[in-house]
């Protein structure tokens, strides 16, 4: 079985704290046997810059991460105290999640300080949690399980280099994917599609292959829709036909009764 996967951003400007939070890491992945994904930032304007914001009203996230490590009061100079730090920047810590919850109102934020006073703050955003440096095991080893936890009762999504960034998708919105030249485009469920550029091949092995079939060199289709497949085509609930290759019939039809015997039926 695959090893299960948290992908978390860092955003902080002392070298101590992100060691401290990359030893705890190692620390849980060993002991979980999970594999922790960390991007660091030593800013606000380096995150944005990585992940523009505009044109993204909060549907779909621009956000690559599972969880986002905010130091609130970024950015502080040596020797400054954070209360003062906070009054004064233009982007710490709260205000970027103000700006990420405009673009992302799920994705989970852990808040990190060096003062308790500020602890009510997270809850005006949503954090998950809001911690005091240094972190330990023992802060946030509960944390990442909680996080964990979420994910196998949420739905599974996949990330998409949509116009130039990557933007997430529930597995369950794609009805089927189709090659158009250089590009890959996606249909989902709501009649709406979706368009990149990618190579087909690319493109479907980022899905999970028990969910996702190929029935033709430029069709890929999720079986959850699938209503039946004869030697030729592919029929999909909501009557759309696609065409089934001769080569690709036997795989598709062996994934399709798999599919359906490990749903019980």
């Amino acid at each position: 079985m695959e090893k299960a996967k948290l992908r978390i951003a860092c955003l902080e400007d002392e070298e101590e704290q992100t060691y401290y939070l990359k030893t705890v890491l190692d620390a849980y992945q060993k002991e979980r046997d999970v594999e922790c994904a960390l991007s660091c930032f030593r800013s606000a304007e380096e995150f944005l810059f990585e992940h523009e914001l505009s044109g993204h009203g909060g549907a779909e996230s621009p956000f690559p991460y599972d969880l986002l490590v905010l130091d609130i009061c970024l950015g502080q100079e040596a020797g400054e105290e954070e209360a003062e730090c906070c009054d004064r920047r233009s982007m710490n810590g709260m205000e970027l999640a103000r700006r990420i919850r405009k673009a992302d109102r799920q994705i989970d934020i852990l808040f990190l300080s060096n003062l308790r006073e500020y602890v009510f703050q997270g809850y005006e955003v949503g954090a998950l949690r809001y911690l005091l440096k240094p972190v330990t095991g023992e802060t946030l080893f509960p944390v990442l399980d909680l996080l964990l936890q979420k994910r196998r009762e949420e739905p599974a999504y996949v990330l998409l280099p949509v116009a130039g960034e990557h933007q997430r998708m529930e597995l369950g919105q794609i009805l089927y994917l189709e090659a158009v030249g250089h590009y890959v485009r996606l249909h989902r469920t709501d009649g709406g599609t979706m368009e990149w550029k990618q190579s087909f091949s690319a493109a479907l092995a980022e899905l999970p292959p028990e969910l996702f079939v190929r029935i033709h060199r430029s069709f890929c289709v999720n079986l959850m829709y699938v209503n039946s497949i004869t030697r030729k085509n592919c029929f999909l609930e909501g009557g759309t036909e696609l065409p089934l290759s001769r080569g690709a019939y036997q795989e598709a039809n062996e994934a399709f009764l798999r599919y359906y015997r490990d749903q019980g039926f």
